[in-house]
């Protein structure tokens, strides 16, 4: 209970429930749909964690003018099976690790269902609306591994949320679907700098994760969507 006490103040930053000022709000809404079985949501999560455990994530953390990012997690498959899986939490370079263990730890709350990509976006979406930080730069970041099965098409959602001045990034995950980037990228990706990182499959998300992240962390966004290259 300490352990878990001492990791929720590491994470609360700053004191006294002031709002901050933070360089990204990320939103990473991870696939949890009938298509991804445990051992492949298992692989997201993990690499998420490594991810924000990585220095060289840490470093470009710490490179923001402010030095500190807020992220939420949140799983997706129907357009009615969706859940916030980790809260807006602030993360710098000194409890990024923290952060990973949090991550590492996170249960899976959904299991099966259809790929409601949209329905996932409209989520995010409200998800950013409720971050409590002031935020220079907000972004989605969409993983999965399918087109839209079920609820509404994502295009209109993902131009109604740009407008809004929210980015969406995608990572495609192309074991199940090898077009699956095509369609992130065509219906899903917008706003400044949006672009699509490619995983071969859930055992490659670790690199690729990695990649995304070190892209959306930079202060200034690339200016053209792009489709990262298959390696």
């Amino acid at each position: 209970m300490i352990g878990r006490l001492a990791l929720l103040v590491a994470l609360c930053l700053p004191a006294a429930g002031r709002a901050a000022s933070v360089d990204v709000a990320l939103v990473l809404a991870l696939d949890s749909s009938s298509s991804v079985n445990r051992d492949e949501f298992f692989l997201q999560t993990q690499g998420i964690a490594a991810a924000f455990a990585d220095p060289e994530v840490q470093a470009a953390i710490d490179a923001g003018p402010k030095g500190t990012i807020a992220v939420a997690i949140m799983e997706w498959s129907h357009p009615t099976r969706q859940n916030l899986s980790l809260d807006w939490q602030l993360v710098t370079a000194g409890n990024a690790a923290a952060y990973a263990e949090s991550v590492s730890n996170m249960p899976r709350y959904i299991e099966g269902g259809g790929t409601a990509v949209g329905a996932a976006l409209l989520r995010a979406g409200a998800v950013v609306d409720a971050v409590p930080h002031q935020a220079a730069r907000k972004v989605i970041d969409l993983s999965g591994d399918g087109k839209t099965s079920a609820g509404p098409p994502a295009a209109p959602i993902r131009d109604s949320l740009v407008v809004r001045g929210i980015t969406i990034n995608a990572l495609a995950v192309v074991n199940e679907e090898p077009d699956v980037d095509s369609f992130f990228a065509r219906d899903v990706i917008g706003g400044p700098g949006a672009f699509v990182e490619v995983a071969r499959d859930y055992d490659d998300f670790v690199n690729a994760i990695k990649r995304k992240l070190l892209r959306e962390l930079k202060p200034e966004p690339l200016v053209a969507a792009i489709i990262s290259p298959r390696q």
